[in-house]
């Protein structure tokens, strides 16, 4: 289990790397949209560019909770199902501060790319650690 959780680790990174590009690719289809002088774009043009973003957000935060479960199956210490859970809970936040980033852009909407940072930090630390980091004893040789 421990190999699927090192592989996970990374496909989850990826995961996370994608979502980010995706917005950069949503906010500047949208930007040119408008690239012409006087030029507004509706609802739907809009979601047409965000709309990968907003699917993969969901994916995303389904494979962060399935990480989570890894992780407990695989057996990791407290420390490291910890960032496991704050994991989780910033996915969790994320979708949060999109919903209300339409009514309250000015909180929401700055606090979303934000977390967005904090998911990438602590996604790609926990995939590094696992390839590059400290190597944790198995269980059994734990005393």
């Amino acid at each position: 289990m421990r190999t699927v959780y090192r592989w996970w680790s990374v496909v989850l990174f990826v995961l996370v790397v994608v979502q980010v590009g995706l917005a950069g690719y949503g906010a500047f289809y949208a930007a040119n949209k408008l690239e012409d002088e006087g030029a507004t774009i509706d609802e739907d043009v809009f979601f047409d560019g965000f709309g990968l973003h907003a699917g993969m957000g969901y994916l995303v935060i389904l494979a962060g909770l399935v990480f989570l479960v890894i992780g407990v199956i695989a057996g990791y210490g407290r420390w490291r199902l910890g960032w496991h859970g704050s994991l989780a809970g910033l996915l969790i936040l994320q979708i949060l501060l999109a919903w209300f980033g339409f009514e309250v852009p000015a909180v929401f909407g700055f606090l979303h790319p934000v977390n967005a940072l904090l998911i990438f930090a602590i996604s790609g630390w926990l995939a590094w650690t696992q390839w590059h980091g400290r190597r944790e004893l198995p269980p059994a040789a734990v005393t």
